[in-house]
């Protein structure tokens, strides 16, 4: 249970809050103005303070963000905001909010927010908490792409179904999945990553089902395989796709029948175990191919989740940037206004793993411990952000026109979904082009998007 400060000048909307909060076991405080917010902050301590930005058509949520920053130093802020936008977050972290969420917020958003603002604060939070701590905030974003994605995680985690993350390198896969399996009824049992990728051709059955002893040469002791070390819980297979052959017979029928036989083994067991599976590639066109067989595909993709990349939600930029550095430095480390404004125009094709490796450089080399633009700029110095155009650099980049003309519509495009926040009928607006012709785009170039 918390004590938090709810500033909402929407009486409606303040009473739906603090209702929904109350329900979680929180003690609600609620006021209609900053004024108010700040004398209740002088007479008790707070938790959380939560706060609308826009109040009597102004952005006031900033005044109550300061004067928590200086009566409230412990308390985490969280900012609401219909107004989501890169320049808003890089205002609010600047001032001192922990958070943002953009309105309308769902209770289970709500929720997960004022956890990790409390996971946060807590001095108790270190080794055995601070995995779990650390995957809550690096899957974080408020931009619509990326509530849809949590709210599709959060589903999927009430049923036992498989689900399928696809996505490009960096874009936090395993990272749902451990979201699925901690808001599962498995999260007493074990998550067991297994990156198929690194796992050479001849181990793949005797790591995945495990052996018996004599199996093969080298196999001295019987030994339980990934699969039955997973019972009770999650197994995430990362790199589905570099899956060979023989092991996607076997794992079908762990699908189907929910048993595996150990190689050397004549005696099938029984598993109780979810499969959660990743891959960057496009599965259908590997089956298609013949490089992957249907029938597993089918069996995987019962939930299919959809990782967004970094340059389609930019506005995520900032709280991203700002839980990395936090973590790094152990909240020491500030990122300059200018330094963040830069980082949201970054192109960062590996995602968020670019992001944070980018972000641990500059903690590296920061000789003041924060960072500013003149560190970020002496870094990312050598990254040409922009393809220019001409037949010279046409010729140097070693390309041709198809590819070089696909990634200029392909930037375009992501610009458009960017701003639309998905929204595939908006963004053929935003292009001048049919929404036929953009869905057909899309599928042309593997990417995704609402119709609606």
């Amino acid at each position: 249970m918390a004590e938090i400060l709810l500033v909402e000048d929407d009486a409606n909307a303040r009473k739906i809050l603090s209702l929904g909060l109350e329900l979680q076991g929180h003690r609600i405080s609620g006021f209609g103005s900053p004024e108010e917010a700040e004398r209740e902050m002088q007479l008790k301590p707070f938790d959380v303070v939560l706060t609308d930005l826009r109040m009597d058509g102004r952005d006031a949520g900033l005044d109550v963000i300061k004067a928590a920053k200086k009566l409230q130093p412990s308390a985490r802020v969280i900012l609401l905001t219909a107004y989501a936008s890169a320049e808003t977050a890089v205002l609010a972290m600047k001032e001192g909010a922990f958070d943002y969420l953009t309105k309308p917020v769902s209770g289970e958003e709500l929720a997960a927010a004022v956890e990790r603002a409390l996971l946060d604060a807590s001095p108790s939070s270190s080794s055995d908490e601070g995995e779990s701590s650390q995957e809550k905030e690096l899957l974080i974003g408020e931009s619509s792409l990326m509530q849809r994605v949590r709210d599709r995680l959060i589903r999927a985690a009430k049923s036992d179904f498989t689900v399928l993350v696809s996505g490009e390198s960096g874009t936090g896969k395993e990272l749902a999945a451990r979201l699925v399996h901690a808001h599962s009824q498995r999260n007493k049992g074990m998550f067991i990553p297994v990156h198929c990728a690194a796992i050479p051709e001849g181990l793949f059955e005797s790591e995945l089902f495990g052996h018996r002893k004599g199996a093969f040469t080298g196999a001295q002791s019987d030994r339980i395989g990934l699969i039955e070390s997973a019972a009770g819980g999650t197994l995430f297979l990362d790199e589905v796709g570099e899956m060979p052959a023989s092991a996607q017979v076997k794992l079908l029928r762990v699908l189907q029948e929910h048993r595996i036989r150990r190689v050397g083994d004549d005696a099938e067991r029984d598993v109780d175990v979810r499969i959660i599976a990743a891959t960057n590639r496009d599965l259908e066109a590997e089956v298609s191919q013949g490089n992957f067989r249907e029938d597993l595909f089918f069996r995987l993709n019962v939930v299919p989740v959809h990782m967004p990349p970094l340059r389609q939600r930019r506005e995520d930029i900032p709280q991203l940037a700002t839980a990395i550095v936090r973590q790094w430095s152990e909240g020491r480390a500030r990122i300059s206004e200018t330094c963040m404004q830069r980082l949201c125009e970054l192109p960062f094709i590996g995602n968020v793993r670019e992001l944070e490796n980018i972000l641990q450089r500059m903690l590296a080399l920061s000789e003041t411990g924060d960072l500013d633009l003149e560190l970020l700029n002496e870094l990312y110095s050598g990254v040409q952000s922009e393809p220019q155009l001409s037949l010279c650099a046409l010729q140097e980049q070693q390309s041709n026109l198809d590819a070089w003309m696909e990634s200029i519509e392909q930037q375009l495009i992501d610009e458009a979904l960017a701003k639309t926040g998905g929204n595939v009928t908006r963004a053929a607006e935003e292009l001048g082009i049919s929404f036929r012709s953009l869905r057909y785009r899309l599928k042309k170039l593997g990417l995704s998007g609402d119709e609606t």
